[in-house]
């Protein structure tokens, strides 16, 4: 409880020095900014909800930028009315738990600017 979640990834990443992942989540969240990327702007739109949140669904990869992680996560979230929002999570504070599952690669992949979108994307 109370730990940030892109934070932990980047940090189990380092630590075990984890090639690749794909990570699927749930659980439940205090507080969670969200973004929206515009590729006409190449920039994100980001919108905090500072409420409990269920998360029904994370999904993403971890990979590299370089030396550094790079968490790349998405999420669906449920109120208390089971009205969801969802985007790219840019940071997310556990309220009560949060069960990653990764499924980990032997070969390091790497993100890699592309001008084209604006974006860091995996490289080949």
């Amino acid at each position: 409880m109370g730990e940030e979640i892109i934070a932990c990834l980047r940090d189990l990443v380092r630590a075990e020095k984890i090639p690749w992942a794909a990570m699927t989540g749930l659980g439940a969240v205090g507080e969670v900014t969200l973004a929206y990327y515009d590729p006409a702007t190449k920039s994100y739109t980001e919108t905090r909800f500072a409420e409990d949140l269920e998360m029904v669904s994370m999904t993403g990869d971890l990979a590299w930028l370089g030396e550094e992680p790079a968490v790349h996560a998405h999420g669906v979230f449920s109120r208390r009315d089971c009205t969801t929002v969802g985007g790219h999570i840019m940071h997310g504070v556990v309220s009560v738990t949060v069960e990653v599952m990764l499924t980990v690669g032997q070969k390091r992949l790497e993100r890699r600017p592309d001008e084209r979108v604006g974006l860091n994307l995996l490289a080949p």
